[in-house]
Formats: structure tokens, sequence, C-alpha cells
């Protein structure tokens, strides 16, 4: 992950000068695509400018994002529609490209959310074509061959990185339905817990639950319940929701469109606890039309988060608490980790004492923590896998 931009995309939780990265490649990219002499009409940059915001919106913290912002630099320079004249900075074109980019890239870091980034960047799109088209008159040569690459290598970027986002989104449900928080209306969220169960942790967070009045959903890896099904006995037991996260946790089975990763963990808790869970969250939030397809096939749901602490990479209890409380609201799914990867035996302390800052920070809001299927009002678990 590049941290300069890291947080744009993440909504609510940025600050203004985490755009400026992302303003600084936008602008090296147009800089760049100026000088190519032969391009297409404006028409392309605005819908790449567009679509590019869009994605933007709904992209996760990460690297990705240097990726959009430098689409969104390579729409505004399309929207330049004399390649026979130096650019000038006073250009209608440019200014309302650039002024929309920089606006997009502000305001998605600064938290004003999805809905706020795609207004700016259809704006910005739609005010590109009409600065070429009514602002200047200027005629526009045959681009050739050679000049359309610019804007299909754009366009084919755009749509490969869409497919990258809807695959790996916690939240869109492009490939499939992804159940990503409950109803907004009412005070309950629910705490999810992933990787598990773990040796050290999993118990642990379980009393710190039972002493709050409160109660989790574990998303546990198969192997990991093989390895230690006492634990997940003794999570059943204690009345928390126990819910399949795939057999191995790798980084390769979810493009296998035979997918059977869900299937073998589902018989393996089945076997080891005597339940069938009900809900389903794949390694990573990574999913394909296969992934969803197999969710379909086996009666469950497929469920994602809208808050991600990244609990898995910090050693500071206060920090896992603080992202957590920044983002909650009612309704919300959190995603937190018991374990990592399925390895029983990982140290995760950290989340054991971030658990009662999170709860008593809940519980500051006015917000109850519950299990799942109560969130959502589904079953928990299913007769029979």
């Amino acid at each position: 992950m590049l941290p300069a931009l890291a947080v744009v995309g993440d909504s609510g939780a940025g600050e203004l000068g985490t755009a400026l990265p992302g303003v600084a490649v936008a602008g090296l990219s147009a800089t760049l695509v100026l000088r190519v002499r032969h391009r297409p009409p404006s028409l392309l940059g605005g819908v790449i400018v567009a679509v590019a915001s869009w994605l933007l919106s709904q992209a996760g913290p990460g690297a990705i994002n240097w990726f959009l912002a430098a689409l969104l630099g390579l729409g505004v320079a399309l929207a330049w529609p004399a390649p026979d004249r130096r650019p000038r900075l006073d250009d209608p074109a440019l200014l309302l490209g650039f002024a929309g980019t920089v606006a997009t890239l502000v305001g998605v870091a600064a938290g004003s959310g999805p809905d706020s980034a795609w207004a700016w960047g259809s704006l910005t799109g739609f005010a590109l074509i009409v600065a070429d088209g009514v602002l200047r008159r200027d005629s526009q040569p045959d681009p050739g061959r050679l000049g359309w690459l610019v804007p299909v290598a754009g366009l084919t970027a755009v749509l490969l990185l869409g497919a990258w986002i809807g695959a790996n989104s916690p939240s869109v449900s492009w490939f499939g339905p992804m159940i990503s928080h409950g109803p907004r209306d009412r005070p309950e969220v629910a705490i999810t817990f992933d990787d598990g169960p773990n040796t050290g942790a999993t118990l642990a967070i379980a009393q710190v639950l039972d002493a709050y009045g409160a109660k989790g959903t574990f998303f546990s890896v198969g192997k990991a319940v093989v390895a230690r099904p006492d634990i997940s006995r003794a999570l059943l037991a204690d009345g928390q929701l126990l819910a399949n996260h795939s057999y191995l946790h790798d980084s390769v089975r979810w493009l296998d469109p035979r997918y059977p990763e869900l299937t073998r963990a589902q018989h393996a808790i089945q076997r080891e606890t005597g339940v069938c869970p009900t809900f389903y969250r794949p390694p990573h939030g990574q999913h394909t039309p296969f992934v969803a397809y197999a969710v379909h096939a086996n009666h469950m749901r497929m469920i994602g988060w809208d808050v991600s602490a990244g609990d898995w990479a910090t050693s500071n209890p206060r920090t896992i608490a603080d992202r957590v409380l920044r983002k909650v609201r009612g309704g919300s799914i959190i995603d937190l980790h018991d374990g990592l990867d399925g390895r029983v035996n990982v140290d995760r302390r950290v989340l054991v004492q971030a658990m009662p800052l999170i709860l008593d920070g809940l519980r500051a809001r006015g917000l109850q923590a519950v299990r799942l299927d109560q969130l959502l009002g589904i079953s928990g678990y299913r007769g029979g896998c």
C-alpha cells in the first residue's frame, strides 16, 4: 500500500492533505498525454473522467487510487481538442477538468463520500464535453489509428480497474449479492471476527463480549476448525454465531471457477460442531461471479463489511478502537480478526486488548453489538450442508 494516498476512497477517514499526491499524479498523467499530437475528441475524455471518479468512490484505500488519479488526468488531457497548438493554462476544458479532478480527489479524501465523488466526476466529465463543443469550436483533425491508442488504453484500464475493484470490494455487488451493512435505523451493529479460531484470542474475545452483554459472529477458517474444534464448540455453547470463511484462506483459490473452498469448509464446520452456517465471507473480500454462484448454490448469504480497522497490521489497541469508532454507525458490520489466515497459534492479544475500548465506545454512542443474524433478520444456520 502507498500510504500517501491510501486514505483516498476511504470515506470519513481522510484528510485534505492526502489528496495532494493524487492531484500531482493526475497532473503528471495529463502533461504526458498532452504531448501526444493526435488525439480523438474530448467525449472519451469526459467518459474516462466520469467512470474513473465513480471507481474512485467505490475503491477501498490502497495503491489502486494512484492509477485512478492517473486516469483522471488522462481524461482531462483528452479534452484538449487542438493538438496542433501549445496548451494554454487558460483553456476552458483544462481549467474545468483540473478543477473537477481536484474537487473529486479532495472531496473523497475529506470524507465527503461516494455520492459526492460520483457527482463531482459526472459534472466534470460533462463539463469537459461542453467546454469542447460549446466554449471552443476548434476543428479537430482526424487522429488516425495511432491517435486512438491513448483513449483506447485509457478505457481498457478503466474496465480492468473496475473488474478488480468489483472483485475486491467488500461492499459492491457487481459480481453477486454482497451484504455490507444492516438496517441503518436501529442502534445495533454486528462485530465480526475473521480467520479464527485462535488458541489465545478467540475465547478471550468471547469473554469480553459476554461481560458487555454483547455477542459476536466468528467467520471461521475450515482448517483451523479442524485443528481446534473445541474452540468452535465453546463459541457455539456460549451463544456466539459461527460462520464460514473458506477452508484454506489463501490468495489464489478465489480465482478457481469451481470454487470448492466454501463447500469444504461447510462440511468441516458441520462435522466438528454440528451446525451448518448461513453466512459466508470470502477471504480478503475477494469474490467473482463463480464465488457468488457457489454461495447461492449452498443457500447462503455473502457478507462483506462497512467498517474495517486494519487490525492485522497494528500493535496498538487504541488505534484499532479509534478506527472502528470513527466510522461505525447504526447497522454497521465491523470486520476484525481473531486469527490470521487460519493459523491457530498466532498472537492476537492486541485485539483482545482493543475489545473493551471498542465496546465502551459503542456503548457511549448508544450502539449495541449483536449477532449478525439478529442484525439482518436472517437465520444464522440452516438444516444441513
